[in-house]
């Protein structure tokens, strides 16, 4: 295998000043040849919650359950809501699948397409986190009954994906470089914080965490932020009959993948400052990072690169000041890492004269200016601050608008208004918006 490293434009112009100023570099990687598909190391982790078993019926299924006194209309909030009088009639929860019988459906699916030396982890959690299923694929009867007993699995009412997280860590080992956990859910967890704690402690340990968000009450600033600290994927499903292809999707993605684990570590010239990093494709994403004690050195998880594709990110960094024109100066030495293979390049700046604005690098900072609005009024929101969420939305909008999206701007704008009025979001609107943003690169 070989990677590529390119960065955009060669050389930086920066303006001779007695300030700092900012500097965009566009940054592509991508990979050719390498072996063959390294084996399967998936945990998946199930929300068992109560939310998640519940009956999915059709519209007719439902019209019945009204007109036999099954369902009734309430007001939660001020707002009209269907609620079921008691349980489900056993006639219709026997055949009206929940999202965990679709969830085992799904890993029905992957336990068929398994190689001999694949190795699938089954962990579902409620209020606590349950091992149902572990072996390679070569003990496929192990894995179908351990996936039997998902749907029977009683583990409390609510959800602690912390809980799940942990075990799943634990299960992969501290060496499963290459390892990736599958993170299904459809509400609210318990402790986001914790969350994000363990997915940086995946990170470090090379697991990328994949998310597959369900329905329009997940978090998904939560979700996003977990698979793009990682380096995984997230995805967006509206209905519980998508989860099967999903988690197909997810299978497909790591047997295409030509190097695994990609990292990007940054190394900053004294005085100058990483001041953003987004990933503007394959999804667009703000990105975190980690560094030494001296802010010197920066590590970006990128995941798994898949055959054919690129990654690209906008980086900012902010250039020290310079009185006087001189020659190029090393801004950042970046290494892009996968496996044992490496490409290395330079970050230049000239101080010669600020140039006019390239398209290119206009493009990616529009973009990334639109992710991070919709990241911080994610969080705004989060807070309770929905005053503050709906000002970032309207101002994401108008950036959307700049860039002819139309039709997300006006998302956008339902949502800020949406917020400025109830104090909450709309859902599943929300949750579409969110995702589309993440198109955009």
């Amino acid at each position: 295998m070989t990677l590529h490293l390119a960065i955009y434009p060669p050389i930086i112009d920066l303006a001779p000043c007695a300030e700092a100023q900012v500097a965009y570099a566009l940054v592509t990687i991508g990979a050719e040849g390498g072996a063959g598909p390294a084996p399967l190391n998936w945990v998946v982790v199930a929300d068992a919650s109560r939310s998640m078993r519940i009956p999915i019926v059709s519209e007719e299924q439902f019209r019945d359950l009204v007109r036999d006194g099954g369902a009734h209309e309430v007001l939660v909030d001020g707002l009209p809501v269907w609620q079921l009088a008691g349980p489900v009639p056993e006639a219709v929860r026997a055949v009206a699948p929940s999202a965990l019988d679709h969830t085992a459906r799904a890993l029905h699916n992957v336990v068929e397409r398994l190689e001999r030396d694949d190795r699938l982890c089954l962990v579902a959690c409620a209020e606590r986190a349950l091992r149902l299923a572990s072996g390679s694929g070569a003990r496929r009867d192990d894995l179908v009954a351990g996936i039997a007993a998902l749907r029977a699995a009683q583990l409390g009412e609510e959800t602690d994906l912390a809980a799940g997280m942990r075990l799943a860590l634990d299960e992969l080992g501290p060496t499963a470089r290459g390892g990736r956990i599958v993170l299904l859910t459809d509400g609210f967890t318990r402790d986001p914080e914790a969350c994000i704690a363990l997915a940086r402690v995946a990170a470090a340990r090379g697991v990328s965490v994949s998310t597959l968000g369900l329905g329009g009450e997940f978090q998904d600033e939560l979700l996003t932020r977990l698979a793009d600290l990682t380096g995984g994927r997230a995805t967006f499903l509206r209905r519980a009959e998508q989860i099967p292809a999903a988690v197909s999707a997810e299978l497909d993605a790591a047997r295409g993948a030509v190097a695994r684990t990609l990292t990007l570590e940054i190394r900053l010239t004294r005085s100058v400052t990483l001041r953003h990093a987004t990933r503007l494709a394959p999804d667009l994403a703000p990105l975190e990072w980690e560094s030494d004690s001296d802010a010197r050195s920066i590590r970006l998880p990128l995941g798994d690169l898949e055959r054919g594709a690129a990654v690209r990110l906008l980086l900012e960094f902010l250039a020290p000041p310079a009185p006087a024109a001189g020659a190029p100066m090393r801004l950042a030495a970046l290494t892009a890492l996968a496996s044992a293979v490496r490409a290395s390049a330079d970050v230049l700046g000239r101080y010669a004269g600020a140039a006019a604005p390239d398209p290119l690098v206009l493009a990616g900072a529009g973009r990334a200016s639109i992710a991070r609005l919709q990241r911080r009024a994610a969080a705004a929101a989060a807070s309770g601050d929905a005053a503050s969420a709906a000002r970032l939305l309207q101002t994401a909008a108008a950036r959307l608008r700049d860039l002819g999206e139309r039709d997300l701007a006006l998302a956008a704008l339902r949502e800020a208004e949406a917020l400025a009025a109830t104090g909450r979001d709309t859902g599943l609107g929300a949750r579409e918006l969110t995702y589309a943003t993440r198109r955009l690169g």
